[in-house]
């Protein structure tokens, strides 16, 4: 039950609403289930999609129309109808937000990058979405010449402790192809980055082992440190306070 309206006045945490249409209240009973009605709260974005934004849509759109061989309106058509799997409100151009835009473009750079779409060039406006270069790392696809199978390259390096003994979630990574590995190794890290616009990212827990970085026992060993550290500093701290 999805209801529209507008923010009247905001004191702290509280906050008026004035809805278009009243709520039912046996309704909100009914989902309350005995406890209290919470609410998620979605702030709308009044701004329209940029010229970048519908410039890059349509131009990943096309791509994508040539690698499939099909039309831009069969291509827009498709697109559009497995978008509701990520969003059952749609996407439309026309009277898109910047925010839904957002989404959206990074839909189909996802898209791009799992079906291995090849891009004609590598765009400017590509490489302002962090999106890009996850998605490069999740599908190993160079991140810069979009070549398959890339290697996972540390942007920060790990030195010599041991793989097993290193939590990656700590680390950005880029994905790169051999050749561009060792333009990074050779130029160094800052020159590397800024020559090829390089935005490193870090990886969740699904990414990483997806590509095989690290493994889910790994990870779960590094949650039942943290924790134990967490409690010790804690007891720790209280111990002093009472001293």
């Amino acid at each position: 039950m999805k209801q529209f309206g507008k923010i009247i006045q905001i004191q702290g945490r509280e906050v008026t609403i004035s809805l278009d249409e009243p709520l039912n209240a046996e309704y909100l009973t009914l989902l309350a289930d005995g406890d209290d009605n919470y609410v998620n709260v979605n702030p709308l974005d009044n701004r329209g999609i940029t010229a970048k934004q519908n410039n890059l849509s349509h131009v990943l759109i096309r791509d994508i129309s040539k690698s499939f061989n099909q039309s831009l309106h069969e291509t827009k058509k498709d697109l559009k109808e497995i978008y509701l799997d990520y969003d059952e409100d749609g996407f439309s151009h026309r009277i898109a937000t910047r925010e839904e835009a957002t989404r959206w473009i990074e839909f189909l750079i996802e898209f791009v990058i799992e079906n291995g779409v090849e891009l004609p060039k590598r765009y400017d406006y590509l490489l302002e979405y962090d999106k890009f270069f996850y998605y490069s790392c999740k599908y190993r696809s160079c991140c810069i010449c979009g070549k398959p199978n890339a290697q996972i390259h540390h942007i920060t390096a790990v030195g010599n402790r041991h793989r097993n003994q290193v939590d990656h979630r700590e680390f950005p990574f880029a994905s790169l192809c051999w050749v561009h590995h060792n333009v990074a190794h050779n130029l160094g890290q800052e020159v590397f980055l800024s020559r090829y616009k390089v935005l490193p990212v870090y990886l969740d827990k699904e990414v990483l082992i997806k590509i095989g970085i690290t493994s889910n026992a790994q990870l779960m060993r590094f949650d039942e440190k943290y924790e134990t550290e967490d409690l010790f500093t804690k007891a720790t701290e209280e111990k002093r306070e009472g001293g």
